[in-house]
């Protein structure tokens, strides 16, 4: 069916977003063919040709979020397709061109699935149909299983969208989409039968479709099977293979930066495999690949340089690289890295003998790194690094007193994290001469050392400090076993940590007489260390050279300018002789004048400063006696302060005393009822005072515990409230005792009033509190029971009595107001705003 074409008219918001988004998006890479395209879009009209430019756009930022995932910002490119699908979206369904709007809608839905907002996916999914929506399906099959962690819940959604697709029948797909079901059949079968029968249906599919102009839809597939295949697999159809495959493709298509970013993925699969040179020569193609076509963030592939280079055991290159990843990481401003790049360089510097910079790095590295992570094992291996490289420049108290404290505020997570934490231990006790702490954390770390596996740095870092130890207690034995263990580790192939690995055998097969084998191992050390050491040398030969041969260039122009210049001064070389003795002459005595001059007013500074110094000196030591003096009268204030608590509460103690005495000689059982009404608020204003002498805070009441023993007084106090049960909900909350006394009150009187009058002749029932926050700036007090409630026509306001009047006025005391309903039962509501002091912890040392 044809359409129209119909002109488009736009708001101003949509040409400024048209002209702005695309310049923002392509800031990262230049090429010459994205210029065109950004060309065309402004030029292009409102037409069909206008929506399939626009598609390109948005695919072209669709495919680009593969390869700047972990390396840039993918967010950003599939915020960049979906603005494309949207405008074409729009344009197609104003031209009424159908196959614009499907392909639109395709884009889209694709973009919401990268970014994980399935919701809106699945509700785009269901107004598709036919070999649009046959195609999302594929795409959301495709994201469970390539974009996800693959649990079994990824798994099974996978299944259910290739499943939906099948049943798609092939009449309502066009000849086009119909080679995609090797595809789907590839990807089930990876999910059910194992990645092998899933590697061959995949073969099956690329060989369908491997002609030329098919070279970037290959490749993905490619893509696809590289990551399904295990990383043992070393042959056959390996990882390595399919990126290499990938890498002929995009080279094929002409696809620059595609192909940078698998040769950087080769590059690093051989930095894995132990293949230096080659990982290095094709490191250093990427890094030219990148330049040439603008990419900013080349710290990454400096990175990966600086580790392959330190490998190889050439430290000058390797630190070289790692600053240039650490100065182009600052110049774009992406921190995501830094961590892990000051870490490398700090290793660098301690591998290559320069404990200096190695405690800078590692200063920088430990600074703003948490110990509390789930995986804290490469933590706490840097903090022993950094501990030992302190040790080295002399400083092993603070080492040893920073490894304390991180052992005090963190818990090392795993076998491996403990034993990092354990060595650290022993090596620093060891340098501070502390040897019996030292011998027990390495009889731990030797304990552990039978947990580890031999395939990592850790297990090599600890069999190497095990034989370390033996060796200095003479059982060369011993050291031999766990330093040969360190050799045989997978990690053992940097050629910094083998160098020495060989030199401590070489002093265990000397203790033991082996001389032909020590020798074999001194030998071999001192090969490592001349090829480390040639391997320096030969770097800064080449960078010397390139210096001499610069300077000497400089050399030949600035000889050159100057005969040139004698040519054309010679005649007037007499004169100007006599002229600069003269101005030499007069020069050098200005210069001796304000030299002499210069020396005066320093010696007047001089003396200034001097005076400052020892005022400043004589202030200090008078604001030092101030401080001290200050802090003994706030202890004593503090303790003032307890002993009046305890003083009132003691007094208020001795006068219930008496008041109860009083009660044996009343006869009054009005009076008897209205002292023992007394003696129950002095009570419940003592056990504050009693709480406050007791606490460390001598301002502030924690009302939980407060509340709990004042209830359990009031229950103990009447000898009939057995048949009551007495409910309690306080918010762990600290009030001022300002605030914390008239409350207290409060609550005596209500429950004393409902355990009276609220269950006549032993009738059960329920007597509750909740105390907690209404808001930020306002507590509740709530005081409920389920009894008999006040009796009809009852008004509070014209029966004033002693408890209700009370009440109001402790409530008006807290500035807040009271609810008082009276519905099975009676409840009262208390309403208050929180007073805030600071309180002030101190710990005192009474003699």
């Amino acid at each position: 069916m044809r359409y129209c074409k119909k002109p488009v008219l736009y708001t101003l918001p949509a040409i400024f977003m048209w002209l702005v988004v695309p310049l923002l998006s392509f800031s990262q890479v230049n090429s010459n063919e994205d210029a065109q395209m950004l060309w065309q879009l402004r030029k292009a009209s409102a037409d069909n040709d206008r929506v399939h430019l626009l598609l390109r756009a948005g695919k072209y930022y669709l495919l680009r979020e593969y390869y700047l995932f972990k390396t840039g910002n993918p967010r950003t490119q599939l915020d960049s397709a979906s603005y494309f699908a949207e405008t074409a979206l729009q344009l197609s369904r104003s031209l009424q061109y159908e196959n614009g709007v499907n392909e639109a809608l395709l884009l889209k839905g694709d973009a919401f699935i990268r970014k994980s907002e399935m919701k809106n996916a699945l509700n785009l999914l269901e107004a598709l149909h036919d070999s649009t929506r046959f195609r999302l399906l594929i795409i959301l099959a495709r994201h469970y299983l390539f974009h996800t962690d693959r649990t079994k819940k990824d798994l099974d959604s996978s299944v259910l969208f290739l499943e939906q697709a099948n049943k798609i029948a092939l009449i309502h797909l066009s000849e086009k989409w119909q080679g995609e079901r090797i595809h789907i059949r590839a990807m089930h079968a990876y999910i059910t039968d194992g990645w092998q029968q899933s590697k061959k249906l995949y073969l099956e599919a690329i060989s369908k479709i491997s002609t030329a102009g098919n070279e970037e839809t290959e490749a993905l597939l490619w893509h696809e099977l590289a990551t399904l295949i295990p990383l043992h697999e070393k042959t056959g159809v390996t990882r390595l293979y399919c990126f290499e495959k990938m890498y002929a493709l995009y080279k094929t298509s002409g696809n620059l930066e595609r192909t940078a970013w698998v040769l950087k993925t080769i590059a690093d699969i051989h930095l894995v495999n132990g293949k230096l040179d080659a990982a290095e020569t094709e490191l250093l193609e990427v890094l030219e690949r990148y330049k040439a076509i603008g990419y900013r963030d080349l710290h990454y592939i400096y990175d990966l340089l600086a580790v392959t280079c330190r490998y190889k055991g050439d430290f000058n290159k390797c630190i070289f690289y790692g600053l240039k990843a650490v100065e182009y990481m600052e110049a774009t401003h992406d921190s995501t890295s830094a961590l892990t790049f000051y870490s490398r360089l700090a290793n660098m510097y301690r591998e290559s003998g320069q404990p200096d910079k190695s405690v800078e790095w590692y200063a920088k590295t430990l600074r703003e790194r948490s110990f509390k992570d789930d995986n804290n094992v490469h933590i706490f291996r840097d903090a022993g690094f950094f501990a030992r490289e302190l040790i080295k420049v002399k400083r092993e108290k603070d080492a040893l007193v920073y490894i304390l404290d991180i052992r005090a505020k963190s818990k090392p997570i795993g076998v491996y994290a403990v034993a990092c934490l354990t060595g650290s231990l022993a090596y620093c006790y060891h340098a501070v001469k502390e040897e019996r702490q030292a011998d027990r954390y390495y009889l731990e770390l030797i304990k552990l050392s039978g947990q580890l596996q031999g395939n990592n740095e850790i297990t090599t870092d600890v069999y190497y400090e095990i034989g370390r130890y033996f060796i200095g207690k003479l059982q060369y034995g011993k050291a031999a076993v766990y330093l040969q263990r360190a050799l045989d580790t997978d990690a053992a192939h940097a050629l910094a940590v083998a160098k020495d690995i060989h030199l401590m055998l070489y002093r265990a097969d000397s203790g033991m007489g082996n001389y032909a084998s020590a020798m074999q191992h001194l030998l071999r050390h001192k090969q490592l260390s001349d090829s480390i050491f040639n391997e320096t040398k030969s770097w800064q030969m080449e960078e010397l050279r390139v210096q001499y041969e610069a300077a000497k260039r400089e050399k030949n122009i600035e000889t050159l300018n100057t005969q040139n210049q004698l040519q054309r001064i010679g005649v007037q070389q007499a004169n100007r002789t006599r002229n600069i003795t003269l101005a030499c002459v007069a020069l050098l005595l200005i210069i001796v004048g304000l030299l002499y001059n210069r020396y005066l007013i320093k010696h007047k500074t001089n003396r200034k400063l001097e005076a400052q110094r020892k005022e400043l000196d004589r202030k200090n030591s008078y604001l030092e006696a101030l401080n001290i003096q200050q802090d003994i009268l706030l202890k004593e204030k503090e303790w003032l302060i307890k002993e009046v608590h305890h003083r009132v509460k003691n007094n208020l103690q001795m006068v219930t005393s008496l008041l109860n005495s009083q009660t044996a000689y009343l006869n009054n059982d009005a009076a008897v009822l209205a002292i023992k009404d007394s003696l129950r608020r002095m009570q419940a204003m003592s056990l504050i005072h009693q709480k406050l002498y007791q606490a460390e805070n001598v301002s502030s009441i924690a009302m939980q515990g407060y509340i709990d023993d004042l209830v359990t007084y009031l229950q103990d106090s009447f000898i009939n409230s057995g048949h009551i049960v007495f409910e309690q909900q306080v918010e762990e909350l600290e009030l001022d005792v300002s605030q914390a006394v008239p409350l207290g009150l409060i609550i005596n009187e209500c429950f004393v009033n409902a355990i009276k009058y609220a269950f006549p002749g032993e009738r059960k029932g329920i007597i509750g509190i909740h105390l907690q926050h209404d808001d930020d700036e306002y507590i509740q007090l709530h005081i409920s029971d389920n009894g008999v409630g006040l009796p009809g026509g009852f008004d509070l306001m014209a029966h004033p009595s002693l408890g209700i009047n009370l009440v109001r006025g402790l409530v008006k005391q807290l500035k807040g107001n009271i609810t008082i309903v009276s519905d099975n039962g009676l409840s009262v509501t208390i309403r208050f705003a929180v007073v805030s002091k600071q309180s002030v912890d101190v710990t005192f040392v009474h003699s």
